[in-house]
């Protein structure tokens, strides 16, 4: 496929043994899409198993390869943010687009899909190929709606991945993804910034989220950053000062009181029995 530097889009694929590049960053936004093989992606520290059907979010603040382990055909669809911010009406469009590109825990983590899923992804990721095999036409409307189809499935799969596993579809999954999004910057999080966020009072809010996600807003938070904490732990590129400046603590004694007082044992013992 044709390839451009600097253009708003661009379609690439690679069929390899060995990745063609090593831990690196880039100036553009990614979906990589595995259309078949098998290996790990590593990214920002963190190894992601990856087989066919299989896709991954980077922005240009990652670092990110790929270990192959079995012979690999990738699929890159790499963009600017002004690809889908062309204009004012795809502004307030498609802003959800580059919020789902800038959320860590999405690029840090696997997307969990069913084999229905991956089904319909590789019909929308072949047809997308084969009309980009021999030129992108930047301007195409068709090209267009296919991308935003492909993102849009990605963000209902995702919010349907991180709401609570008693959780009904009917709620506001748009709650969830903005904590998810913003759980490395703790002052978007305070009850009354999220209440105003949503237009709700913040005694209403209180009310409603635990009427409909089963705990309170802090323990839904705590929680998540439990996750995010041992999620870290199990790779020893980490250590405990680092995870707790990531994750707003004072110190990894503040980290330390946090994870027992909700754990029951350390951090540390639970680094060593994943690492046994």
């Amino acid at each position: 496929m044709r390839k451009k530097q600097f253009e708003p889009l661009l379609i690439s694929e690679f069929v390899e043994d060995t990745f063609h590049l090593p831990m690196h960053e880039q100036n553009y936004y990614e979906l990589v899409y595995i259309r078949s093989g098998q290996g790990k992606h590593i990214i920002n520290k963190f190894e992601l198993d990856y087989e066919r059907g299989d896709i991954f979010l980077v922005s240009p603040a990652d670092k990110h390869y790929f270990n192959i382990h079995e012979k690999t055909h990738f699929l890159f669809i790499l963009f600017t943010d002004s690809y889908f911010m062309q204009n004012r009406r795809h502004q307030k469009l498609y802003a959800w687009i580059m919020e789902l590109m800038n959320d860590r825990g999405l690029r840090e983590s696997k997307l969990h899909m069913t084999d229905h899923d991956r089904l319909i992804y590789s019909h929308l990721m072949e047809a997308v190929r084969l009309y980009c095999i021999t030129a992108i036409n930047q301007r195409s409307q068709w090209l267009f709606d296919q991308l935003v189809a492909i993102f849009g499935r990605y963000k209902e799969i995702s919010e349907i991945q991180r709401l609570p596993q008693a959780h009904t579809l009917h709620i506001d999954s748009s709650i969830s993804a903005y904590i998810h999004q913003h759980i490395f910057t703790p002052e978007y999080l305070q009850l009354k910034t999220i209440a105003q966020k949503f237009n709700l009072s913040p005694t209403y809010f209180g009310i409603y989220f635990k009427k409909n996600f089963g705990s309170s807003l802090r323990e839904y938070i705590n929680m998540y950053r439990i996750e995010l904490i041992e999620h870290r732990l199990k790779s020893t590129a980490y250590t405990l000062k680092q995870i707790a400046e990531e994750l707003g603590f004072v110190d990894e004694s503040h980290l330390s009181h946090f994870y027992k007082r909700t754990k029951g044992y350390s951090p540390k013992a639970y680094r060593q029995q994943q690492t046994k």
